[in-house]
């Protein structure tokens, strides 16, 4: 997050970096409208782990596991530059 505004009241949730292929797994806060993510402390040794702190952390902002992911996706999907984009490196 470069030069983006963060909304008044921003719609986020925390997900796993989902880096597979290492076994730890940084915990990330996502928001929604804005590319790229938020990193935390939270660290997990396990996928699994992690997802399931995610559960827990994002159950509390009232997102269900199928809500949370849609929005990371979302997010992973406005970091990539389409292709020809003169921002792609």
């Amino acid at each position: 997050m470069t030069a983006q505004t963060l909304p008044d009241e921003p719609n986020f949730c925390f997900v796993p970096a989902y880096d597979i292929e290492t076994e730890m797994q940084q915990i990330r806060i996502v928001i929604e409208g804005l590319a790229g993510h938020v990193p935390t402390a939270l660290i997990a040794l396990h996928l699994d782990d992690a997802l399931s702190i995610c559960d827990k952390l994002n159950r509390r902002l009232g997102l269900t596991r199928d809500q949370w992911t849609a929005l990371a996706a979302q997010s992973m999907r406005a970091e990539t530059p389409e292709p020809g984009d003169p921002a792609e490196h």
